[in-house]
């Protein structure tokens, strides 16, 4: 695991979460993101302070993690996720590439 590693966390439970993240956070990846809610992962923060685990760790985390597309299904979901991902590693804004001002200076 390096900085240019990025980790999706997607498992089912806060509990598998809170036993999978000090290891996760004790690494070099640039990016650790945990599906789910706001609600499921402030539970999940909550636990891991608890535990011991120091704020700045803790704040490495992107939960919820993805775009906000309004995406409903698993795949939509996927999608989101992966967008951010490309966006991060290639230095992207997120906007609407039709409307992103350096989009149009390229044509």
């Amino acid at each position: 695991i390096t900085s240019e590693t990025y980790i999706l966390l997607t498992t089912r439970g806060v509990p598998v979460d809170v036993d999978g993240l000090p290891r996760l956070l004790d690494s070099d990846a640039g990016y650790i993101g945990v599906i789910g809610s706001k609600r499921r992962w402030d539970t999940c923060a909550k636990l891991l302070a608890e535990r011991g685990m120091p704020q700045e760790k803790i704040a490495r985390v992107v939960s919820p993690m993805g775009l906000e597309l309004n995406a409903e299904t698993p795949e939509e979901i996927a999608v989101s996720m992966l967008a951010e991902i490309i966006m991060l590693r290639r230095g992207g804004s997120g906007e609407v590439m039709a409307h992103a001002p350096e989009i149009r200076k390229q044509a």
